[in-house]
């Protein structure tokens, strides 16, 4: 049986799901973090990481919106 190479990519909205998919899963683990926390300081730093995650999913949102538009 031969190999053969075959020339692999991704491309732009590939990219940006698999982005948005990461930034899921990203939230869902600081969501279940959460509830293992012990302290004020380390529980408000979760949640900022949780907002800060939830931003970069609307912007990763709204570039795969502009690229369906297109």
């Amino acid at each position: 049986m031969k190999l053969e190479k075959r020339e692999i990519s991704l491309n732009e909205y590939d990219s940006l799901k698999d982005a948005l998919q990461v930034e899921k899963s990203l939230l869902i683990e600081y969501a279940c973090a959460l509830e293992s926390l012990v302290g004020k300081e380390r529980k408000n730093t979760a949640l900022e990481q949780m907002k800060e995650v939830g931003e970069d999913m609307l912007f990763v949102c709204n570039l795969l919106r502009s690229l369906d538009e297109n």
